[in-house]
């Protein structure tokens, strides 16, 4: 039995999931347009060639988040995440080499297939299988990695680029991915809280020698049609959010403020979204699923209004706070309904086919949102339409909530006999 005055183990792996996130989305991700510029003005590469090794990256990851949800769990996790971040580091670190548009396109196939197993997966099967009780704040601590890297690694990136060159930067980057995460996977990691000796926090159906995983698998859970809805619910969202997340600078810029100023305000959010996903994970352990639902959504809707009033300064503020709030439903909110509905028993492939739907809404959103442009000559109609949309996402996880108990019925467990450890 575990004593409660002891520190909870589980909270370290929180701190690895944060480094993986940290790395995997913060880097890879999030320091994308660090090099955009220095990489058109000495290859000179057009824009929209460029740009496509981005989509490449997104496509590989889409493909392979199933398979990696699969072999984490099936494998040796600390063996399987150990060579997806030391693939991926290594193959971020060869964009340095790259010198045609081919190039690139190749080592992102590559970056986008193993960085699925580096982030956000591995983060949340981590958190889900060591948490019953905090998930949501373990889950909210662990993705703001994601916002952190970005905040810390895009202005290194940029001295590096400055002061040596963007061949430099790609590698000095590529070495702080493996360095930031590859000694969490090797000494901190441990898949489930028996390898360990320990009960998952607040678990109260397993016992430390018996260990029980619950749930449905992948084969089940694509036959219930709660499933659907939730991939339906975490398309629209990744719509909604990345359209108006990328959209953030062009679209104050049209409202007449000066470029400096949407930086700004683009800055400032990325930095409140640290917060949104502890407040937002916080929500979601208090007082459940519905109410962080209806919070996000309320918060969604008058973040919008607020970004189609943005000429104001006071609307501008109030859109940062509310967005930055809200926009945590893509993240913080897939990993948590997950385990609440499927369980914990195959939590890793049906994750990664959920992030498959995901990433559709990723792609999806800036086609939209420029189609829209190009045809009214303003981006009002699409947050008009992004409020329908959330209305929408409410009702259908209302419904996904309301079929929870049904599906829990069909639960089944299987105990845990097989425990790898690398470490140990």
């Amino acid at each position: 039995m575990q004593e409660k005055s002891k520190f909870f183990y589980g909270w370290w792996i929180v701190l690895a999931s944060f480094f993986l996130m940290f790395a995997g989305i913060g880097i890879v991700l999030n320091c994308v347009g660090v090099f955009y510029s220095a990489v058109l003005q000495d290859l000179q590469f057009s824009r929209g060639a460029f740009g496509l090794y981005v989509t490449i990256l997104a496509l590989a990851a889409t493909v392979m988040f199933p398979v990696m949800g699969k072999l984490i769990v099936k494998y040796n996790s600390q063996v399987v995440i150990g060579i997806c971040v030391l693939v991926t580091g290594i193959a971020f670190a060869a964009y340095s080499q790259c010198s045609e548009l081919w190039h690139f396109y190749l080592v992102s196939a590559l970056v986008g297939a193993f960085g699925a197993g580096t982030s956000i997966l591995p983060a949340s099967i981590l958190v889900t299988n060591w948490f019953v009780e905090k998930r949501g704040l373990a889950m909210g601590i662990a993705f703001t990695g994601s916002g952190i890297g970005g905040m810390i690694c895009n202005p290194l990136a940029q001295w590096v680029i400055n002061n040596y060159s963007w061949q430099m930067a790609y590698i000095v980057l590529g070495i702080v991915f493996i360095a930031v995460t590859l000694p969490f996977v090797i000494f901190v990691i441990k898949l489930h809280p028996a390898m360990k000796g320990m009960m998952a926090l607040g678990d109260t159906d397993g016992t430390v020698d018996a260990p029980v995983l619950a749930g449905l698998n992948a084969g089940e859970a694509l036959k219930n049609v709660s499933f659907w809805i939730l991939a339906l619910s975490f398309l629209l969202l990744e719509l909604v959010q990345l359209g108006v997340q990328n959209n953030i600078p062009i679209f104050l810029e049209d409202l007449g403020h000066v470029a400096a100023f949407a930086a700004s305000v683009m800055a400032a959010y990325m930095g409140m979204l640290v917060l949104g996903k502890l407040l937002f994970g916080s929500v979601l352990d208090k007082w459940g699923s519905k109410v962080g639902i209806s919070f996000g959504i309320a918060l969604m809707v008058v973040a919008l209004f607020a970004f189609m009033g943005a000429k104001a300064i006071p609307m501008v503020v109030l859109f940062v706070i509310a967005f930055a709030f809200a926009s945590p439903m893509t993240t913080v909110l897939p990993s948590y309904m997950v385990g609440d509905i499927f369980g914990n028993l195959d939590y890793g492939t049906i994750y990664g086919l959920i992030q498959i739907f995901a990433t559709v809404g990723t792609a999806v959103a800036m086609p939209l949102t420029g189609a829209v442009f190009e045809n009214a000559g303003s981006l009002m109609p699409v947050w008009y339409l992004f409020i329908g949309v959330a209305v929408l996402v409410l009702i259908l996880l209302f419904i996904a909530i309301g079929r929870q108990a049904k599906v829990r019925e069909t639960w089944h467990s299987q105990e845990i006999n097989q425990l790898q450890d690398i470490s140990a």
